[in-house]
């Protein structure tokens, strides 16, 4: 409900991954997290800054920002060097740049600054590298291409860089400084341009893939055999299809894979298409694991990678791995808050507390002006100290913060703590509606623990009709079938319930999706005692108590609206208010 980047993490920048529905959770550090830490800065940790467009054109920014792009990726191909993601990297951009500060805010040692000017045909490339340490300039050089030659120029900067920084060059990636993907200029003109869009959101394009996916099906007209481009389209495709759930996204991201694959199987961009259709669109998490393991070894720099990997892993039940990968993915990329909620979210899957304390901490340090860590911390220390006086402190120390929308669902979590359900309702009718079916829920448990039968039946019944038709019209969205689940049990419709969770549980199943099948498991419990099958629901409540992500999930929203059905039932109090660590 809080609709802030750690409580419901989207897709806001250039790389930012996660996986993140009304309910669903499949979504990283200057601090320890379960025992990993980062790597201490050194030179050869490395932030490639904002390139300046000098040239005086505004058409010549994609240039700018294609060229960092790529040079970006090149030099995040070496294994020695640890090169921060773009996206973090590009808070800086067009401002004055304190060098010894970025290197602190980014944990590098090294900082690449670069600039373009084009004349006419002509562009001048001028980079420095610097030591964050003393500022002192490691390199200084200027590369003059003729347009129809600028088609190695990222290769030729990352060898310079990478021997200025004394970075070893393995054979394969001697090999791929000298690969030329294209010999086409006008295609590389338009794979450039992608590059410098692809997934920033613009109006109209939250997710940023219209104008991408246009220039990219353009650079294939003009090169058909240009791999970089085939796979980039059949990512740009199936994260629209991810996005859309349209089967023609999915077509479309198919067609562009098998077109990669006949070119280049081995590249691993390619791979990567591969495994993001596995994992998004076919959901054969086994292939997807297959190649996302295989690109991690040649892009160990890929923040995007080991967000997908750590997905891919948390849904097989591999919760340590993930983890270590999720926080990778935001070591790498540490101003993006986007990556913050797979640790966090795994942490509190496995019910480490204090790991996930530590890191609203670490969201804290990173992003001190904005509400969600300070939120989240709140909740999560009212929670384990079993005291609402952490919520209360919110409200005292950075109410101002907070803001008015956000103060008031603090209020609501308050009243819920305290069991004022009707204040609750009205503290939640100044807060804005983001998703009616949920919110409708919500006050309908409200009213329903505060004995209004009247009100609670009326929204119950609307919460079904919405629920049925979602259905009906997407039978396989999980989501609807347990909202579908809960309104009829209390409509006291228990058979109805009981096939509605059970359809919930086979588009979810455990064995094929851990993250997400083992809270459908706790709601079926849940219905199941209600239709007086308690000893099946209780044995059921005892085998959740050792599986991850079971049991209460909403630990830093509104606390889960149906924990009103059970409140006082003694066989549900540990798995709710004392849940063992996993």
């Amino acid at each position: 409900m809080a609709g802030a980047a750690l409580f419901a993490v989207v897709i806001t920048g250039v790389v930012a991954v996660t996986e993140w529905t009304s309910r669903k959770i499949d979504s990283a550090p200057a601090a320890q997290v379960a025992g990993i830490a980062p790597p201490a800065a050194n030179r050869k940790s490395i932030a490639v800054m904002p390139f300046d467009n000098l040239s005086g054109h505004s058409e010549d920014a994609y240039l700018a920002d294609g060229l960092q792009e790529e040079i970006l990726n090149a030099l995040a191909r070496v294994r020695e060097l640890n090169v921060i993601s773009r996206t973090s990297v590009m808070e800086f951009r067009g401002k004055a740049r304190n060098i010894r500060e970025i290197g602190q805010r980014l944990n590098v040692g090294s900082v690449l600054e670069g600039s373009i000017r084009r004349e006419a045909n002509t562009l001048r490339l001028t980079v420095q590298l610097i030591d964050v340490r003393d500022d002192h300039h490691i390199l200084a050089t200027n590369y003059d291409r003729d347009l129809a030659h600028i088609l190695d120029l990222q290769s030729a900067v990352a060898r310079q860089v990478a021997g200025a920084l004394a970075a070893t060059l393995t054979q394969y990636e001697r090999g791929e400084f000298q690969r030329v993907a294209t010999n086409s200029g006008d295609a590389y003109d338009r794979y450039l341009r992608a590059v410098a869009l692809f997934r920033k959101p613009v109006p109209n394009d939250d997710p940023g893939l219209v104008e991408p996916t246009r220039l990219l099906e353009e650079a294939v007209r003009f090169d058909p055999d240009y791999s970089d481009a085939l796979a980039l389209l059949s990512q740009a495709d199936t994260w629209t299809f991810e996005y859309s759930q349209r089967p023609e996204d999915g077509a479309r991201a198919k067609q562009a894979l098998d077109r990669a694959l006949a070119v280049d199987s081995q590249l691993p961009e390619t791979q990567l298409a591969r495994g993001l259709y596995s994992m998004y669109v076919s959901t054969d998490v086994d292939q997807a694991l297959i190649d996302l393991n295989a690109v991690l070894r040649l892009r160990p720099n890929s923040s995007n990678v080991h967000a997908i990997l750590a997905f891919a892993l948390r849904r097989r039940g591999r919760m340590t791995e993930a983890l270590q990968h999720f926080v990778q993915a935001w070591d790498l990329d540490p101003l993006n808050p986007a990556y913050a909620g797979g640790p966090l979210t795994t942490l509190l899957g496995l019910r480490r507390f204090p790991e996930a304390i530590e890191q609203t901490k670490l969201y804290i340090t990173r992003f001190p002006n904005q509400a969600d860590g300070y939120m989240a911390r709140a909740h999560l220390e009212s929670y384990q100290q079993h005291s609402l006086e952490p919520l209360r402190a919110l409200l005292g120390t950075h109410g101002n913060l907070l803001g008015s929308k956000y103060q008031h669902i603090v209020e609501a979590w308050i009243a819920r703590g305290e069991r004022r359900y009707l204040d609750e309702i009205k503290a939640l009718d100044k807060v804005p509606i983001e998703d009616p079916p949920a919110r409708a829920m919500l006050i309908g448990f409200l009213y329903w623990a505060a004995g209004d039968a009247g009100h609670a039946e009326q929204l119950f019944r609307s919460v079904e009709r919405e629920a049925r038709k979602t259905t009906e019209h997407e039978p396989t969205q999980t989501d609807a079938f347990v909202q579908l689940a809960l309104a009829q049990s209390v409509l006291g419709e228990h058979a109805a319930a009981l096939a509605s969770v059970e359809t919930a549980r086979t588009l979810d199943p455990e064995d094929r999706d851990a993250t997400n099948g083992p809270h459908v498991s706790f709601i079926r419990s849940i219905i199941l005692v209600r239709a007086g099958r308690s000893a099946e629901g209780y044995a059921e409540v005892s085998r959740l108590l050792r599986v991850p992500f079971s049991g209460r999930q909403e630990y830093l929203e509104e606390p889960d609206p149906e924990l009103v059905l059970i409140e006082g039932d003694p066989h549900y109090d540990q798995l709710i208010n004392r849940p063992p660590r996993l």
